[in-house]
């Protein structure tokens, strides 16, 4: 069973103070560490990223999507995030684990991972609460004014049975890499571009992905609180320059799977360093 990472890293106005590139190298770097997975990296910016490794795979986004715009209503194209997952279901692999490109891994426990594959699972989220819905979200707009305008926007792409869809965190998926994978990102396609025809903003984006998921038929869980790996996906919050502009202590927090913060640094520099990679 071979499970492949994918992420995706785009240049744009805050490439300085988020360090997206050298975010990028610590998940790569640390994927190679820690596990034995392959990942694939989408960028506009290949050539910074020098690697002669076969488990690591540069892809080019302005080669392979030229005309696909990386902002929609000024702020990042979240829809993007499709695109490293399609790459990555088109090689030979079991499992497609996104990633967002500010995650990395800080150790590893296979034991637990393979535990996780034995479920009967189409799609692992980072968190899974069954009351949590796109209808539930549409029905009280005082707590989520923009769920129904953003619905609203794509219902030429939108069935009855997707309000159902449970909303998941987007910033760490684990797919099977099966037909109904297939299915889910042609429907995420045509959300995508109803999106840009709309210009309606696409952040939280797992709207979309999750309705996405639901017309595909995916059996969607989340990932045990218990789970050894926890502690070992990590992701980076915050930017170094608070530090100095605000100062703000140790400006980086270094979050578990769940979005829990169990560490800080003050720079990407740091976690380089104790991560010894």
């Amino acid at each position: 069973m071979k499970t492949i990472i994918g992420s995706i890293c785009i240049d744009g106005e805050r490439e300085k103070s988020n360090q997206y590139f050298k975010r990028s190298k610590i998940l790569i770097d640390s994927v190679l560490k820690h596990t034995n997975f392959s990942i694939l990296m989408l960028t506009d910016k290949p050539h910074k990223f020098n690697y002669n490794n076969e488990r690591v795979f540069i892809r080019d986004f302005n080669e392979l999507y030229p005309d696909e715009p990386k902002e929609v209503y000024g702020t990042f194209n979240f829809n993007l995030k499709r695109y490293p997952i399609k790459l990555c279901s088109e090689l030979n692999f079991d499992y497609i684990f996104y990633n967002d490109c500010d995650c990395f891994y800080s150790g590893w426990h296979n034991e637990s991972y393979l535990k996780m594959l034995e479920e009967d699972f189409d799609v692992y989220y980072a968190t899974f609460y069954p009351h949590h819905t796109v209808r539930v979200q549409i029905d009280n707009p005082k707590d989520h004014p923009n769920t129904g305008r953003r619905v609203n926007s794509v219902k030429e792409a939108v069935t009855e049975e997707m309000l159902d869809a449970v909303l998941g965190v987007e910033t760490r998926m684990l797919y099977k890499n099966n037909d109904k994978l297939k299915v889910m990102l042609d429907k995420w396609d045509e959300i995508s571009r109803l999106c840009e025809k709309a210009e309606e903003c696409t952040h939280p984006e797992s709207t979309f992905f999750c309705m996405a998921g639901q017309h595909a038929k995916m059996k969607a869980t989340g990932v045990s609180r218990q789970i050894e790996i926890a502690n070992y996906c990590n992701m980076i919050h915050g930017v170094a320059s608070e530090k100095e502009q605000q100062g703000v202590d140790k400006p980086l927090k270094i979050l578990n799977y769940f979005g829990l913060v169990i560490d800080r640094k003050d720079t990407e520099d740091e976690i380089i360093s104790m991560l010894g990679i």
